[in-house]
C-alpha cells in the first residue's frame, strides 16, 4: 500500500492485484485525531466499482503501528500499521551519533507493540568504536537487537537482510543516516535514491518523500520512510513514558507517589536506581529529555 492526500494504492487479497482507490470522505472525521485515516501497512475494506473506480470504505483494527508527534499539525501521525519490527537505523558519523533519538523511537515502538532492532550504520567513519559499542551495550542488555553496518565495506549487511526477512518491517530514523543506501544494500534492485549531507547544517537532505511498502527477494516487506529531524511522542501523558522504557519500568511501582515522573519526587525508586548504578546515567537523561519536550508542549 502506498498512501497520498486522499487516495492510496491497495493490493486486493487473493487475487494480487494493486488498485488505486480514493478514501471515503467519512474516514477523515472518524479519524480527527491522525493526520491521516489510512497508514501504509493498514488492512481495509474496499467497495471495487470499476477497474479504475474503487473507494476504501473501513480501516480494520490494526495489530501494532508506529506513530510520531506532526509538528505541523500537533496530531498523531501513523507511519506504518501491521508491521513486525522498526529497524531505526543510526549513523555513527557523518551525521552525527543521537542516541537520544533512537531512545524516542524506542518508546513508540514499545507503545506501538513493535519489535525493534538498531542499525548503527557508517561504521567505516569511525577508527575507535569504544564508545558507540559502549553504547550499544546498554540497548543489547535491554534486549534489542544491535547491529553495526557499513555499505562501503559491506560489514553487517547480509545480518540486517536477515532479520527482515520473511517479515514486515519499517525503516526509521534521521535524514541522512544511510536508510535508502541500507536498503539499496540490502536489495539492489530497489534503486532508492541517496543523497550526501547539507554541507551547511551538516543534517541529511530527505530523500524518501512518503512511506512505500516494497517487497523483498528474500521474503516479506520493509516500509521505506521519510527521514526525520526530530521524533516527538505522542498518545501518552508525561507520567507514562517511563512504562515504555524497560529499564525504568520495573521500579515504578515502588516510587512513593503513584503519578511520580522520576524527576524531581522524593522517595523515587527509580532515581534510586540510577543512584546505585542499575540503570544507565545517558538512558536516564533521555528519558528527562523526553518529558521536558512534553512539559514545553
Amino acid at each position: 500500500m502506498r498512501v497520498q492526500s486522499r487516495h492510496a494504492r491497495v493490493v486486493l487479497d487473493g487475487e494480487g492485484g494493486e488498485i488505486r482507490c480514493s478514501l471515503r470522505k467519512t474516514l477523515f472525521s472518524d479519524h480527527s485525531e491522525f493526520t491521516r485515516p489510512v497508514a501504509v501497512g493498514d488492512r481495509v475494506r474496499v467497495t471495487v466499482f470499476g477497474p479504475r473506480d474503487a473507494v476504501v470504505e473501513e480501516v480494520l483494527p490494526r495489530r501494532c503501528y508506529l506513530s510520531r508527534l506532526q509538528p505541523e499539525t500537533g496530531r498523531e501521525q501513523i507511519m506504518v500499521a501491521n508491521a513486525h519490527q522498526v529497524v531505526i537505523t543510526v549513523s555513527v558519523e557523518d551525521p552525527a551519533f543521537r542516541p537520544r533519538v533512537v531512545d524516542r523511537i524506542l518508546v513508540s515502538a514499545e507503545r506501538g507493540g513493535l519489535e525493534a532492532v538498531i542499525v548503527m550504520s557508517k561504521s567505516d567513519l569511525v577508527d575507535d568504536r569504544t564508545p558507540y559499542e559502549d553504547v550499544a551495550g546498554v540497548w543489547r542488555s535491554l534486549g534489542y537487537v544491535v547491529v553495526f553496518t557499513s555499505t562501503e565495506t559491506g560489514e553487517g549487511v547480509d545480518e540486517v537482510r536477515s532479520l527482515m526477512a520473511d517479515r514486515m518491517s519499517v525503516l526509521a530514523g534521521q535524514s541522512g543516516v544511510g536508510k535508502s543506501s541500507l536498503l539499496n544494500a540490502i536489495e539492489p534492485g530497489l534503486g532508492l535514491r541517496a543523497r550526501t549531507i547539507s554541507q551547511k547544517w551538516g543534517k541529511g537532505r530527505h530523500t524518501t518523500s512518503a512511506a512505500c511498502l516494497l517487497p523483498l527477494a528474500s521474503g516479506g516487506f520493509v516500509v521505506d520512510t521519510p527521514g526525520i529531524r526530530s521524533w516527538g511522542i505522542v498518545g501518552l501523558e508525561t507520567a507514562d513514558i517511563a512504562l515504555f522504557f524497560p529499564d525504568l519500568s520495573p521500579y515504578i511501582e515502588t516510587c512513593r507517589y503513584n503519578e511520580c515522573t522520576h524527576d524531581h519526587e522524593p522517595d523515587c525508586a527509580v532515581k534510586a536506581a540510577v543512584d546505585q548504578g542499575r540503570v544507565d546515567q545517558r538512558r536516564y537523561e533521555s528519558y528527562l529529555r523526553i518529558i521536558a519536550g512534553m512539559e514545553e508542549d
